[in-house]
């Protein structure tokens, strides 16, 4: 029997966010949860080890949150009964072939927003059992939302919801700094920049059968001021640049995930 019940190659942000939601959520407790990182220490009573072969050999589920170009270069003895990967342009295949594992990695891609519980995350649909997928979607229920796709999607998930927030991020920083252009102190601008889009989204999600041209144009009175927003958004066809951005995020994802 394996001593810990989860294992973390990696102790970033997004493993800590993780583990923040396991704890919270109850999942599992502080004892059954291990990481493996040569810079971390045992934290919050997290066991800590720089020894990988002992941690992937006691390990029940094992999940890989490093770098892609750090796991090219590590050397494991992994007999976990399941990997989960939470790492961008390597597929499930390379993964089990590298660890000796094929046949039992499950692919997840989620987003930094999970760092506050808020984030989507993509399970990539597999060959493991029920008890195997069960657990891996409640460990990442706990800091998200949670879709099921066929791993071929993932270079488009990748470009979505994945890259995703740094979209939002632009966008709401050029908002912000809209505001001040023209007339208002910085605070004000963000204050209600933020709470402009999470409105929206909130909007979006209320009204499901609603088209978004239609939430589009129920804010644009003929000849008032969000039209003429709106008009120079359409000239300079920004959907076109978005798509177009969005596009060479998932072609370079292709492109790690064939080695180009």
């Amino acid at each position: 029997m394996k001593k810990y019940k989860l294992g973390f190659i990696g102790y970033g942000n997004m493993a800590k966010a993780i583990i923040g939601g396991i704890l919270k959520s109850g999942i599992l407790d502080r004892s059954q949860i291990a990481t493996a990182d040569p810079l971390c220490k045992e934290a919050d009573g997290i066991f800590c080890t720089s020894d990988s072969d002992y941690f992937a050999g006691n390990c029940e589920y094992l999940i890989l949150s490093i770098k892609p170009q750090v796991f090219k270069s590590i050397e494991i003895k992994c007999t976990a009964d399941c990997v989960i990967s939470i790492m961008a342009g390597v597929d499930s295949a390379s993964i089990g072939e590298k660890l000796g594992m094929q046949g039992k990695v499950i692919r997840v891609m989620p987003n930094t927003p999970a760092q506050i519980g808020k984030g989507a995350t993509v399970i990539a649909e597999n060959t493991l059992d029920k008890k195997h997928n069960d657990f891996c979607c409640a460990v990442f229920e706990s800091v998200s939302e949670v879709c099921v796709l066929p791993e071929e999607k993932f270079d488009a998930v990748t470009c979505v919801s994945g890259s995703g927030p740094a979209y939002a991020y632009y966008f709401a920083k050029a908002m912000i700094e809209g505001g001040v252009v023209n007339g208002l102190d910085k605070e004000i601008a963000k204050k209600l920049t933020l709470d402009t889009i999470i409105g929206a989204c909130e909007m979006i999600k209320a009204n499901p059968d609603v088209p978004l041209g239609l939430l589009i144009s129920n804010v644009c009175s003929k000849g008032g001021t969000t039209i003429e927003a709106v008009n120079v958004f359409e000239n300079c066809q920004m959907d076109k640049i978005v798509i177009d951005a969005m596009t060479a995020c998932r072609k370079r994802s292709e492109e790690l995930r064939t080695g180009k």
